[in-house]
C-alpha cells in the first residue's frame, strides 16, 4: 500500500471515487515503456541512408548525430549528445513532396534540429504535457548519464492505453465549434478524475489540466477570431489573450471559471481597433462559456472592456494601480502579476491572415513592465501583504482544527480562504517585491530561497505544505464531481486519515508562519 493507504481505507470505502476502476495507466513512468534501441545517423550521411537504416530497423525516426569527424557511431549510442531528428514524415515533406533526390540530399537538409527528451522516472501524464506544449510527437528518453535509450513516440504512449491526453489535444485543436470543444472540456474533466482516483498529486495533475485548459481557449480564440474577421474584416492590430490567477500560474484543478485579459498593439488600427477588439472579446467569451468555462464571478473576461486594453492604456492602468491602490486595485495587480500569455491559436482555427494577428510576445512584454511598476510601489506591496494575512488558518485551542459544524454535527473547513490562498498571495507578494519573472507558486518559492528573501527550511515547507492542501483540495472537488455536486473549496478533516489530519495542522502551522513573517517584513501593524 502508498503511503497513508491503511489509515485511509476505512474513509475511502465510504466514498466513491470519480471512477470506478482506478486506471493504473495512469501511474506508469516513461521508463516503464518497452522502447527499442534509437536508431543513429550522421548530419552527413544522405537522406536515402537514413530512410534505409530507418526501414532495416522498423524505425520511423531516427536520432542525427553530428558528422563522423565529431565522433563516430559507437561515441553516440554510449551517450554523445544527438543533434536533433529525422523522421519519416521529414523524408516525406521536405525531400520527396520537395522533388528533391534523396540519394544526394544529406540528412543535415531534411532534419529537425533540437530534441525534447524525458527522464525514465518521469509520469507518463507529465510527458503528455511535454508533448502537447512543445508540439512533437516523440521524446528522447534519456537516463541520468544523458544517454538516449530510446523514441518515446504518440504511438507508444497510445499502445499503453488507447485514451490519452495526446488524443485530447487532437481532438481540441480539430474542434470546429464549441459544442466539440464543449465534449472534450467534459474528457477533460474525466481523465482528471481518473488522475485523483489514482493518488496522483496536484503538481502534475495541475500541470495537465492547466495545459489542456490553455488549449481549449487557444483554439476557442482562433474561432473567435475567424467569425470576428468574417463579420468585422481583419484585425486592426496585433494583440495577445493572457490568462491570469491560478490557471496562469498553473495550479488549476476541477473548479475553474473565466480569469482572462488581452492586449493589442495600439499604435496601429487607430480609432477601428477598441470596437473591433470589443467584438473579438465577446465572441471568445460566448465560446468559452458554452465550452464549459463558467463566467467569472468577479467578471474579468473579455467581454468586459476593463480587462480589454491597448499597451499604452495597459501602463497606465499600471501606474494607476500602484500609485493609488485602493481595495480593487489590490485585487486587479495580484491577478495582473501572474499574467501569463496563452499559445498561439492552432493553424486550422483561423485564416492565415487572423492567426499573423496573434502576438503572445505582447503579453510577455506587458508582464514584465507590470513586474516593474508594482514591484517598486511600498505601499501596493503593503497591501497585498494584508490580503495575504486577512484569513487565518483554521487552527483553534492547541493548534487543533477549526471547523465550522453543520447541522449534522459535522465539520469542515475551506481550504482555500484559509490554506492555498495566504500560501500563493503572500509568495506572490513577496516575489513582486525581488522582481522575479516566476508565475507558478512552486517556481517563485525556489526563487525566494535562491535569492536570499526566504529561509530555504520554509521555503521548502511551504511548497509540500501547498501540495497537501492542493492535493486535499482536488481530491475532495473530484468526490463533489461524482456525487453530482459542484465542486469547491470545503474539505471535511473526518474523511482523512490520521496521519493527513496531522499533516494537514502542520501545514496549516506552516501558513501562520509566513503570515507572521509577511507582518513583520511589511509593518502591516501600521496599517492599522
Amino acid at each position: 500500500p502508498g503511503r497513508h493507504e491503511e489509515s485511509r481505507m476505512s474513509d475511502n470505502a465510504r466514498r466513491q471515487p470519480p471512477d470506478p476502476l482506478p486506471d493504473p495507466f495512469l501511474r506508469l513512468r516513461a521508463g516503464d515503456i518497452a522502447l527499442p534501441p534509437p536508431v543513429f545517423v550522421s548530419a552527413r550521411d544522405s537522406v536515402a541512408h537514413a530512410a534505409a537504416s530507418m526501414a532495416v530497423a522498423g524505425a520511423t525516426a531516427a536520432l542525427v548525430r553530428a558528422a563522423a569527424d565529431a565522433g563516430t557511431a559507437g561515441d553516440a549510442l554510449q551517450g554523445g549528445s544527438p543533434l536533433g531528428i529525422v523522421t519519416e514524415r521529414d523524408v516525406l515533406t521536405r525531400v520527396v513532396a520537395a522533388g528533391r533526390d534523396a540519394s544526394t540530399t544529406t540528412v543535415a537538409e531534411a532534419m529537425t534540429f533540437g530534441l525534447v527528451d524525458a527522464k525514465p522516472d518521469d509520469l507518463l501524464i507529465e510527458a503528455y504535457a511535454r508533448m502537447v506544449r512543445r508540439k512533437v510527437r516523440r521524446l528522447v528518453l534519456l537516463d541520468a548519464s544523458g544517454r538516449a535509450l530510446g523514441l518515446l513516440g504518440e504511438g507508444d504512449i497510445l499502445a499503453a492505453r488507447g485514451e490519452s491526453p495526446l488524443a485530447l489535444a487532437g481532438e481540441i485543436d480539430a474542434a470546429p465549434d464549441a459544442s466539440a470543444l464543449a465534449r472534450a472540456f467534459g474528457r477533460l474533466a474525466r481523465l482528471a478524475g481518473r488522475c485523483v482516483a489514482e493518488g496522483l498529486g496536484s503538481e502534475p495533475v495541475g500541470r495537465l489540466i492547466s495545459e489542456m485548459h490553455d488549449r481549449i481557449m487557444s483554439r476557442a480564440w482562433g474561432l473567435a477570431l475567424a467569425e470576428t474577421e468574417a463579420a468585422h474584416g481583419p484585425a486592426p492590430a496585433p494583440h495577445a489573450v493572457a490568462v491570469l490567477g491560478s490557471q496562469a500560474r498553473r495550479e488549476q484543478y476541477l473548479a475553474t471559471d473565466q480569469d482572462l485579459a488581452l492586449v493589442y498593439a495600439d499604435d496601429e488600427g487607430g480609432d477601428d481597433a477598441a470596437p473591433w477588439f470589443a467584438a473579438l472579446g465577446v465572441r471568445l467569451t460566448a465560446l468559452l462559456l458554452a465550452a464549459g468555462f463558467p463566467p467569472c464571478p468577479r467578471r474579468v473576461m473579455l467581454d468586459n472592456p476593463d480587462w480589454r486594453r491597448g499597451q499604452r492604456a495597459w501602463l497606465n492602468h499600471a501606474e494607476g494601480l500602484a500609485e493609488r491602490p485602493d481595495a480593487e486595485a489590490v485585487v486587479a495587480a495580484s491577478l495582473l502579476a501572474d499574467l501569463r500569455p496563452l499559445p498561439e491559436p492552432p493553424t486550422q482555427s483561423a485564416c492565415p491572415s487572423a492567426l499573423r494577428m496573434a502576438a503572445p510576445e505582447l503579453a510577455r512584454r506587458l508582464r514584465a513592465e507590470l513586474t516593474q511598476r508594482f514591484s517598486g510601489s511600498a505601499l501596493l506591496l503593503k497591501l497585498m501583504a494584508r490580503e495575504a494575512v486577512r484569513f487565518s488558518p483554521p487552527l483553534g485551542l492547541f493548534r487543533g482544527l477549526s471547523l465550522k459544524r453543520d447541522e449534522q454535527g459535522r465539520g469542515s473547513l475551506d481550504v482555500k480562504r484559509g490554506g492555498v490562498f495566504p500560501i500563493t498571495q503572500g509568495i506572490k507578494t513577496l516575489a513582486l517585491e525581488r522582481g522575479l519573472s516566476d508565475t507558478g507558486t512552486l517556481p517563485r518559492l525556489a526563487g525566494l530561497a535562491q535569492a536570499g528573501a526566504l529561509d530555504p527550511a520554509l521555503a521548502g515547507g511551504l511548497g509540500e505544505a501547498l501540495n497537501l492542501l492542493q492535493t486535499l483540495r482536488m481530491r475532495a472537488q473530484a468526490d463533489a464531481l461524482a456525487r453530482g455536486l459542484p465542486p469547491d473549496n470545503t474539505l471535511r478533516p473526518d474523511e482523512l486519515g490520521a496521519l493527513e489530519r496531522e499533516a494537514l495542522r502542520g501545514a496549516f502551522k506552516l501558513v501562520g508562519s509566513l503570515q507572521e513573517l509577511l507582518a513583520s517584513r511589511f509593518a502591516l501593524h501600521l496599517l492599522g
